[in-house]
């Protein structure tokens, strides 16, 4: 009769779930000597078994799985990092120049570093011309997951200074691609202009979550204790100078920089450019 697999929640064989993990639990055990050889299987149940398997450590049963695992958890991108790490904090910047419409161009700059100890940091800005701009810094954790860095922000572990860029709240969640961190080797990387935006750009600025990224579950970091959660909420200082206009029936908050560089009677006009182009600052 079939069991319910540990490591993956799907069906097995009961001979073929029982062997493997009763092979792993053996793996540095100090009784693996005095055993005698475990029973050869056929291919097709090896196959059958490998589909479940999600430990590393199984690369060491022989070639054919090692080979199967390494392509299935992609690991060998993530000893590369793990690599790049022992000599100190990956660094990673990421440069592109995009049209927005006539005339009009945006140009992004994203500053990563992650350190050892699964913290990271990361400063972006995005500017469309003279007088338009966006800047925000992060601190928050990382972790590997398959061939991505997954990243999560958190409030800073230290006082912040009225006169530093403004920090993320905690919450945002994106996932970059490891090939893509260490291709830079540790320098800038700048995108070929007019490229689409890289998939994490968005919820690394927004923190808003494309639906389709299956990689976040909710509490995936730590345990979530929902009788704290609306008390530990973020929320962003209101503006007591903050001016309004009127756009599509709905108002909306003049940027800073348009209030101080433009007069007043424009002020609808370039917030309607800056929604229509989801720009926000």
């Amino acid at each position: 009769a079939p069991e319910l697999c540990r490591t993956k929640g799907f069906p097995c064989p009961f001979f073929g779930h029982r062997f493997l993990c009763a092979s792993l639990s053996l793996l540095n055990s100090p009784l693996q000597r005095k055993m005698a050889p475990a029973p050869d299987l056929d291919e097709e149940l090896q196959s059958k078994i490998l589909m479940y398997v999600t430990e590393p450590r199984a690369c060491l049963s022989c070639q054919s799985w090692k080979v199967h695992l390494y392509d299935s958890l992609k690991l060998e991108p993530k000893i590369r990092f793990m690599q790049e790490l022992q000599y100190g904090p990956v660094q990673y910047c990421y440069n592109a120049v995009r049209p927005l419409g006539e005339d009009f161009e945006e140009s992004v700059g994203y500053s990563f570093s992650f350190a050892p100890d699964g913290k990271y940091t990361l400063m972006w800005t995005r500017t469309f011309d003279a007088w338009s701009s966006q800047c925000e810094q992060h601190f928050g954790r990382w972790r590997i997951y398959m061939d991505h860095v997954l990243c999560e922000t958190l409030l800073p572990e230290r006082e912040v200074s009225e006169t530093e860029v403004r920090f993320a709240p905690p919450g945002f969640k994106f996932g970059i691609v490891i090939d893509d961190i260490l291709s830079a080797k540790g320098g800038f990387f700048q995108a070929k202009d007019g490229k689409a935006a890289a998939p994490w750009e968005m919820p690394a600025r927004t923190g808003k979550q494309d639906e389709s990224q299956s990689w976040w579950t909710e509490g995936m970091w730590q345990t979530i204790d929902s009788s704290t959660t609306e008390s530990q909420e973020f929320r962003a200082p209101a503006n007591p100078n903050a001016r309004f206009v009127e756009i599509d029936g709905e108002l909306q908050e003049v940027s800073n920089d348009i209030v101080e560089n433009y007069p007043e009677e424009q002020w609808a006009r370039l917030m309607k450019c800056r929604l229509r182009f989801g720009i926000n600052g």
